[in-house]
């Protein structure tokens, strides 16, 4: 962006402070940079708090560079913190801010944006994709970079859908606002409404239940709409501290160089990253190792790097491998490794004692069953071999990983680079019986949101459109073509011709 004090004394003097500060975006002609990295802040919920304190440490750790711009989208609430000193005011609309060292500056959203002005006060909603998009327009216009990279950070769910009627205690989704009706973010949304020219190169979700194979293939390169090479997402919740941002832009800095702190994930001596030359696996590995070193003393936190451009190639292996669990009749042993209720082998990423988080979360990692399968006695030969290509398929696209001690397994402790992502497994035939609501309903019935279709208008449910879903189905019928026909094969009891359940006709 042009700083204000190039500009003449001509304009200087005929245009006052506060026009001159709305029209910069749009009169700039920014030089571009190596690095953009832009954070979309959804502080308007009981995370504000933390939020402004990774603002705080962004501040503190950033070192100011041509090659290397910051930029937030934040709104926040004001129930839940008078905070003045992050951005020198306190307020609870919507503003754009440029991250620097030890300081912040206020920016409208030029031609992109317009709504937001240095002055503005604009309640945005930042459940909406179509903020979404906007901010990642503004940003690119304004601040256009060789690389970008998207921060989503807020309460996480996953591919899940809103189950409020059935746990507002785990109603946690990709950002959620609360100014506005509490709307958020779907997976199927963010494709609907964003295009191919809001992509970015690493896209990171600071939010919890994100890093499973259905959201990791939704954005893969190639998919038609709003893609990213690499993703930065954790299989479990997230702390409420969310990233060690000081630390991690402490070591974005011109000159690289080396520390004496060993590196656990790259090895060797953690490594200061040039803007100017780092690459996207370089700050995948940062985020990872930075996470790891923060949460030593937590036993449940874990966090993952992937490649998605590996995401199709997990796709064809899992298809596979439901196919032959369909074409072998295998339901008993998958559900005999998955288990039920507080019992089960498998590496996982909820609460197990909950019913609701079966419910909501049913996550499981993908390599640990693969595995468990390809070592049953009573699996048949294809299976296994399936299975195995599963396990590869996993380990070429997990970059980096770790995972603290909650996550080791039965079988084996925590592989990094092979554990660390999740899939959705449930108890699909278990029936959930709430008294106080008068739902009575086996959990696949619950889990309508696991869908190919749009949801909304068929089943009032948001919102489906979830490529893990809809990709490789076998249109003939009675016939599995995929990991969802598998599990709609085995859990819809009333699959009649109307598709039972969830409207899907396997």
């Amino acid at each position: 962006m042009i700083n204000k004090k190039s500009l003449s004394v001509f304009i200087a003097a005929t245009l006052v402070s506060t026009s001159l500060t709305n029209f910069l975006p749009v009169m700039a002609k920014p030089e571009k940079a190596k690095l953009t990295i832009m954070m979309y802040a959804d502080a308007d919920n009981n995370l504000e708090p933390y939020m402004l304190n990774d603002i705080q440490e962004m501040k503190s750790g950033y070192v100011n560079d041509p090659n290397l711009n910051l930029v937030t989208l934040i709104d926040r609430n004001g129930n839940y913190s008078s905070d003045s000193s992050t951005f020198g005011e306190n307020f609870t609309d919507t503003r754009l801010y440029k991250i620097e060292s030890n300081s912040t500056t206020r920016i409208n959203g030029g031609e992109e944006f317009p709504e937001i002005t240095t002055t503005s006060n604009y309640e945005g909603n930042m459940g909406d994709a179509n903020t979404l998009k906007k901010f990642i327009d503004s940003t690119k216009a304004n601040y256009p970079a060789d690389k970008y990279m998207l921060i989503l950070s807020n309460h996480g769910g996953g591919a899940k859908e809103e189950l409020d009627i059935l746990a507002p205690d785990v109603d946690k989704h990709i950002c959620s606002d609360e100014t506005n009706n509490d709307d958020i973010m779907y997976m199927g949304q963010i494709s609907d409404v964003l295009t191919k020219d809001q992509s970015v190169d690493i896209l990171t979700f600071d939010a919890c239940l994100m890093g499973n194979a259905e959201v990791a293939y939704q954005y893969r390169p190639g998919n038609g709409s709003f893609e990213a090479n690499y993703m930065i997402g954790s299989s479990p919740n997230v702390w409420g501290y969310g990233f060690k941002y000081d630390n991690i832009f402490s070591r974005i800095k011109a000159g690289g160089g080396t520390s004496s702190e060993s590196d656990l994930t790259l090895g060797g001596n953690e490594k200061y990253f040039d803007p100017s030359t780092v690459t996207d696996a370089e700050l995948g590995a940062l985020f990872v190792e930075e996470q790891r070193d923060s949460t030593t003393r937590v036993s449940n936190q874990q966090l993952s790097c992937y490649d998605l451009s590996k995401a199709s190639d997990l796709k064809n292996s899992f298809d596979a491998f439901s196919r032959s669990l369909s074409t072998n009749h295998e339901k008993s042993a998958i559900e005999s490794v998955r288990g039920s209720k507080t019992n089960t082998s498998l590496i996982h990423y909820f609460k197990e004692s909950s019913e609701t988080d079966w419910i909501a979360y049913a996550y499981f990692d993908a390599y640990d069953l693969a595995k468990q399968i390809s070592m049953r006695a009573t699996i048949s030969p294809e299976t296994k071999k399936a299975a195995e290509n599963v396990m590869t398929s996993v380990d070429n696209m997990i970059l980096y990983s770790f995972g603290q001690s909650k996550f080791d397994g039965n079988i084996d402790k925590f592989q990094e680079g092979k554990n660390g992502l999740s899939v959705f497994l449930p108890d699909g035939s278990r029936i959930y019986n709430n008294y106080n609501s008068g739902i009575k309903a086996p959990h696949w019935q619950l889990q309508k949101w696991y869908n190919p279709n749009h949801t909304l208008d068929n089943l009032k449910v948001p919102y489906g459109n979830l490529y893990w879903c809809k990709d490789g189905i076998d249109n003939e019928k009675y016939k599995v073509g995929n990991w969802f026909e598998l599990l709609d094969s085995w859990f819809d009891t009333s699959n009649t011709s109307d598709g039972g359940f969830n409207s899907f006709q396997w």
